[in-house]
């Protein structure tokens, strides 16, 4: 039978409940655990003509159906008394939380089992193989140069879903070798607690085990801990007991394959079911439209992927390996650049490309020695390159700007010769002749009609168009460097507006928002027929501005949060210091603009609540250079441009 199991510290560290590890994938555990899964999976692939399958599917068991949780239930509360004396709060209201949860009749799991992969070779032995890196090894990996993973701490995600911070492996590798083994990321804590004080000795370093007691070892067996569910091929499970199985889950999963994996997907390299969701080479052009709205990148990589418009450019870059470019120039795409491993994985979506060319493109690294050198530069979570992390980093600086500068130019090369705009002129067809050629005949002749035909107009759907830029400022004395390597001056943002100007009375060129404002506005010396009213909410309305200013933002950025609650994200620098003030929000049209109203708002500085009246948002403490970051919700459904103002006023 399986047994828990908490090895002693012998009187070395203590641990916490902050372990870095879990604390990096916290903010998004669905996204960031569907990342590490299919990355490891997509590493352990057997066989190249099929495609690695993996499965995510919730249940419910009965405790008496989980090895030994009994103990798992005495070893939380344990550490929920130990820390307790310690009055760590944040440790407390975990474990408050578990212990309820095993409280309980019914625990949720969720299993993730892969198939088309070798599973995890090394159960049998003691250190340094996948097994034992994967459940008792921490920032170790031992995965060649073309894997996903190289931190080690990949395997912390499955933790940051577990309400008992508790995950089950089982394996049946390919070579018939079978293994189940429960690890259990706890804290320090007394293993029995006593009237007498307790030795030093006994208090535990935290991570417990579950399999044989002895020397901590894996039972030789692929254990199910899921009716449903018998391994019966090489492969591995995941368990998650404890699940933390919020509403919406499954969205963010589906989302994230989407937005992560897409190039495996398309290719056959990668099937996964969700639930009732299979995404696969055959269902991935309903899923993307489905999904369009949470998977908005997928939907501009994908039409990238089939459009019979895209350009592909092979180039072999710099002796290290060759590269594969797919380019998409078509209006309404948004400018990003999908740069994926040999493996069909997102490493990170490259931006600040010029907003003149409306366009999406794929960058895949194909050979091992470009794959190989690049991820040197990847940070744990795998997002990003840091040429810092790189064992040469000067050189790996010059190159990554070398590549992403060879993205760019080929982007500009390919925008200038695409026209990027059709407009069909409904009607104008039936004015025109059927066949126009240059021999048309020598008999024609010029004349005017007294007829008069009639002509219909219609409009097409309106569709949103990206508006607004902003600008860097460069400071005296000072360079800011892009991502290509050059210095920074006017950058087009990547949506809403912006409201910086140059002071010239003529305004800037179309698109920028210059200029405009709320009608004619108080004047001068205060009242008068269009003295401005604040609009303050009902506790203030005695308040009245009596003089406002607009105060220009350095840098704007808006973001589309929650789409299902219409929850928006503002993220913006005054360039002035003011008492008070307030935003004013506008949806953004082609011609002119519309209010919008604001159900509520929120200050993710100082986590408070902020009042709103209509279509502003009321701030106060306004200082100049520092950022400032509010999320709103508008009582309008449908996705759209918007325009913010910032103003400070005088009452």
């Amino acid at each position: 039978m399986m047994k828990w199991n908490f090895p002693s510290n012998n009187y070395g560290e203590v641990n916490g409940i902050g372990q870095a590890g879990i604390e990096t994938f916290k903010g998004t555990p669905y996204k960031s655990l569907a990342r590490e899964i299919c990355q490891n999976s997509l590493d352990a692939r057997a066989y190249a003509d099929k495609p690695v399958m993996i499965e995510f599917s919730d249940s419910r068991l009965c405790m008496e159906e989980i090895p030994d949780f009994q103990k798992l239930k005495q070893a939380l509360e344990l550490c929920r008394d130990f820390w307790k004396k310690q009055k760590n709060k944040k440790t407390i209201d975990f474990f408050e939380k578990a212990v309820l949860e095993a409280s309980k009749e019914t625990v949720s799991v969720l299993r993730i089992s892969d198939s088309n992969t070798i599973g995890l070779t090394g159960s049998d032995q003691d250190y340094n193989t996948p097994w034992q890196n994967l459940v008792k090894a921490s920032g170790v990996s031992d995965k060649g140069e073309n894997s996903g993973g190289s931190f080690g701490i990949g395997k912390s995600a499955a933790y940051a879903c577990s309400v008992f911070r508790t995950v089950f492996y089982a394996t049946k590798d390919e070579n018939g070798l079978e293994a189940s083994q429960g690890v259990a990321r706890l804290v320090s804590f007394i293993p029995e607690i006593s009237d007498s004080d307790q030795d030093a000795d006994c208090i535990t370093t935290g991570i417990g085990y579950c399999g044989e007691p002895h020397r901590n070892r894996a039972v030789s067996e692929c254990i199910s801990l899921d009716h449903q569910f018998k391994r019966t091929e090489a492969g591995t499970d995941v368990y998650i007991l404890g699940f933390m199985n919020k509403k919406g889950w499954e969205y963010d999963i589906v989302s994230s394959v989407l937005d992560d994996f897409l190039i495996a997907v398309f290719y056959g390299t990668l099937l996964v079911k969700i639930g009732n969701v299979t995404i696969s080479k055959k269902t991935l052009p309903d899923i993307v439209e489905k999904y369009r709205d949470s998977a908005p990148m997928a939907y501009n990589y994908y039409q990238t992927l089939v459009s019979g418009e895209a350009r592909t450019i092979e180039h072999h870059f710099e002796n290290l390996g060759d590269i594969e470019l797919h380019v998409l120039i078509q209006c309404g795409l948004h400018r990003r650049v999908f740069m994926s491993r040999s493996n069909g994985m997102k490493v990170f979506d490259q931006k600040n490309f010029p907003s003149s060319i409306q366009f999406a493109g794929i960058c895949i690294l194909k050979d091992s020695g470009i794959n190989s050198y690049f991820r040197e530069m990847e940070n744990p979570q795998h997002s990003a390159w840091e040429p810092e992390r790189h064992s040469k980093p000067a050189e790996a600086k010059k190159y990554r700007q070398a590549l992403l500068r060879f993205i760019k130019e080929t982007v500009l090369s390919l925008g200038r010769k695409t026209a990027v705009a059709e407009i069909d002129a409904q009607g104008v067809g039936d004015f025109l002749p059927d066949d126009i050629t240059e021999d048309a005949g020598s008999n024609r002749k010029e004349a005017l009609s007294d007829k008069t035909k009639s002509i219909d107009l219609s409009l097409s759907e309106a569709k949103n168009i990206q508006k607004g830029w902003e600008t860097v400022m460069k400071k005296e004395g000072s360079d800011h460097i892009d991502d290509f390597g050059e210095v920074l001056e006017e950058e087009y943002g990547d949506s809403g507006s912006k409201d910086y100007s140059n002071g010239n009375e003529t305004g800037l060129k179309q698109g920028t928002n210059y200029g405009g404002g709320d009608g004619s506005g108080p004047g001068k010396n205060g009242d008068g027929p269009n003295r401005y009213d604040s609009g303050m909410p009902e506790t203030n309305e005695s308040e009245i501005v009596r003089t406002r200013y607009e105060i220009h933002t350095i840098a704007v950025r808006l973001i589309l949060k929650d789409a299902s609650c219409n929850r928006y994200k503002l993220i913006f620098i005054p360039e002035k210091t003011a008492g008070r003030g307030y935003l004013q929000i506008k949806l953004s049209g082609e011609q002119s603009s519309f209010d919008v109203n604001i159900n509520s708002a929120f200050n993710c500085m100082t986590s408070e609540k902020m009042d709103v009246s209509r279509n502003k948002i009321f701030l106060s403490n306004i200082i100049k250079n520092n950022r400032m970051i509010v999320e709103f919700e508008v009582d309008y459904s449908e996705r759209s441009s918007m325009e913010a103002r910032l103003y400070g006023y005088k009452i």
